[in-house]
């Protein structure tokens, strides 16, 4: 079954690249970045170090990283995206690999790693976290590590629905089963009527997952960020919007 959702995500998603745009290439030929500040002081340093993000879409954020001096690899199940991604990266004329596959099954030369790292709409495409964290581990080198920044699972099921007023659409714990309740907020930007079947992972979930493959929790917290409740008013400074995970391999 995970298989199959796996493939039908896959196809929604190549139905929406072409709606879904990054920052201007302009911004990459001149070296900037699209990651927040606290990524790349969690980090550190990636001068030529191997740094592989996880459901990369079209690859914005691996040109970030090969601005910064990492060796970038961008990993996603679309082969669309990856087409895109790699066109991008010509036009700008940054050295980037892009790969097409599933982040349960990554190429066999991808090992070694030095930080795989994922963002802001990532891990809820993850139909198995023991899996994931796993290889993970087998894959990261000593000293090397995991950077996860994402969404908060609480605003996956929660929907604004009035100023000050949320309903709930979704199970914060249902882990058996893909969130298919979601209000129109949480899809990805450029879907029409394709449709999508996410995983909401409870934080505790995500980190023991880590934990047991053998990482060491460095960093841990969330936070707030109102406009992603849209609508919500001055409440949505209360609630958590997104957390971040560092986990290191001894």
């Amino acid at each position: 079954m995970d298989r199959e959702l796996t493939e039908a995500n896959r196809r929604s998603w190549n139905l929406i690249v072409g709606r879904r745009e990054g920052l201007p290439l302009d911004h990459f030929r001149t070296g900037g970045t699209s990651l927040e500040e606290f990524e790349r002081d969690l980090a550190g340093d990636v001068e030529g170090r191997h740094v592989v993000h996880l459901a990369c879409s079209f690859g914005d954020e691996v040109l970030s990283w090969a601005n910064l001096g990492a060796r970038a690899t961008g990993v996603d199940i679309s082969d669309v995206a990856i087409e895109a991604a790699a066109e991008r990266a010509a036009r700008t004329g940054i050295t980037a690999d892009f790969r097409c596959a599933d982040m349960l099954d990554l190429p066999a030369d991808l090992t070694g790693i030095d930080l795989f790292y994922l963002s802001w709409g990532a891990i809820c495409w993850v139909p198995d976290l023991t899996a994931w964290a796993t290889l993970l581990a087998a894959r990261t080198k000593p000293g090397g590590g995991v950077l996860l920044c994402d969404h908060h699972p609480a605003w996956e099921v929660l929907a604004v629905s009035a100023e000050n007023t949320l309903t709930v659409a979704g199970d914060y714990f249902g882990r058996e089963h893909p969130n298919t309740e979601q209000d129109a907020a949480k899809r990805p930007t450029g879907t029409d009527r394709e449709v999508f079947r996410p995983y909401v992972w409870p934080i505790s979930d995500v980190v023991m997952a880590l934990i047991s493959a053998g990482f060491r929790l460095d960093t841990f917290f969330e936070a707030p960020e109102p406009a992603i409740y849209q609508g919500l008013g001055r409440a949505a400074s209360a609630l958590p919007a997104y957390y971040v995970v560092k986990a290191t391999r001894p």
